[in-house]
């Protein structure tokens, strides 16, 4: 008889403490955040960077203990629009998830829009062409600053803080470089000047004499080039090559990018640029994830690992807010974020217009021996 009221005991014992471990175990919310990006090919480095902030910032919020813990879904797109199609759908139909990182490049991302703006799943992308927030979607975010206020911001640097007065534009012929171009001649219009020359190149080339004989006959005096990672490291060398006393302009947040300094070497040392962030080791709100990030990948960051660390943890910050992990409440936190009460990211105070374009504030920086930067303004 002692034996079974014992054995009772300890049943009901056992049951008063499994109740409350169900209902903490119930009221755990699981975020899946689908990244999209090329992890395989010559771009893999971009999507790599991108997917290991996300990782990252995951990977935080998840060791702190929270109910609301998050799980990465990556998917390779090979920087290419039907792979990126393919990836979005899969993740959507097939792993449920709550928002979309991605994708890297500018022809994949447009070709994702549609999907996401169907499906109804908030996109967050780093990708910069101007047309991607030109859609009417509701579900895009661009953590990134797309062409127009890059370009804007770097010429208008090099125009009146640095007196260049005759500038050259030359960028690839594929659809970010059009909109790279034509934002560029947007903004020197605006400055009250014209471009001294326009040239494109094709992805892959590897030989830019042309072009660039062109461009110094013009008497430039100063070069805006983009888009391409291995293409504007073997630009700025054939430029020293030539002897071409011009000043080189990025129209692209690549400079930022410890890959392409290595890439690129001394040849792109003095080059301006714009742009969201500098993996500056002793910057008071950078720091501490330049730092994280290294020993975590053994690796210096750059914008596109900062920008996809902040969208993870926006996401995070939409259903703590909410109470409940729902795209449509991700979406409307998103877009109800306003200057002053915007997330407070290692980017900074970051919120979205009604386009969905980010309102964070540029830097303008500068490649400097040793393959490091200084920030200017």
């Amino acid at each position: 008889m002692k034996r079974r009221v014992l054995i009772m005991v300890l049943l009901i014992f056992g049951v008063a403490i499994l109740i409350p471990a169900i209902g903490r175990a119930a009221e755990q919310k699981v975020i899946k955040i689908g990244v999209i990006g090329p992890l395989s090919g010559d771009s893999a480095w971009g999507g790599q960077y991108q997917l290991n902030g996300a990782r990252l910032k995951a990977e935080e919020l998840n060791a702190t203990g929270s109910d609301i813990q998050i799980e990465i879904i990556s998917e390779d797109d090979a920087s290419k629009p039907d792979q990126s199609l393919a990836a979005a759908k899969k993740l959507i139909a097939r792993d449920k998830i709550h928002a979309l990182l991605g994708a890297w490049n500018s022809t994949c991302t447009l070709a994702i829009l549609p999907i996401t703006a169907a499906e109804g799943v908030p996109q967050l992308t780093t990708s910069i062409a101007g047309p991607i927030t030109q859609q009417g979607s509701k579900w895009i975010f661009r953590t990134n600053a797309h062409t127009s206020v890059l370009n804007y911001q770097t010429l208008e640097y090099v125009v009146r803080e640095m007196g260049l007065k005759k500038i050259a534009i030359f960028t690839s012929n594929e659809e970010v470089g059009k909109s790279a171009r034509v934002t560029a001649e947007n903004a020197l219009q605006k400055l009250g000047l014209k471009p001294v020359a326009k040239e494109e190149w094709s992805v892959g080339d590897k030989d830019f004499t042309g072009q660039l004989g062109r461009i110094q006959a013009s008497g430039a005096d100063g070069l805006f080039f983009t888009i391409g990672f291995k293409e504007m490291a073997i630009i700025a060398r054939q430029v020293r090559q030539l002897g071409m006393k011009v000043q080189l302009v990025g129209g692209d947040t690549l400079p930022g990018n410890k890959k392409f300094l290595e890439l690129a070497g001394p040849d792109v040392v003095g080059m301006t640029f714009s742009i969201l962030f500098l993996p500056v080791e002793d910057h008071p709100r950078v720091g501490p994830f330049v730092r994280n990030y290294q020993k975590r990948f053994n690796q210096v960051p750059d914008g596109h690992s900062a920008q996809f660390y902040d969208a993870v943890g926006v996401i995070h910050a939409a259903v703590k807010a909410t109470g409940v992990v729902d795209r449509e409440k991700i979406r409307d936190y998103i877009r109800g974020l306003k200057k002053g009460t915007g997330y407070k990211g290692i980017m900074g105070d970051q919120w979205w217009d009604e386009k969905g374009e980010t309102m964070l504030q540029l830097m303008i920086g500068r490649v400097i021996p040793g393959e490091k930067w200084e920030i200017l303004r």
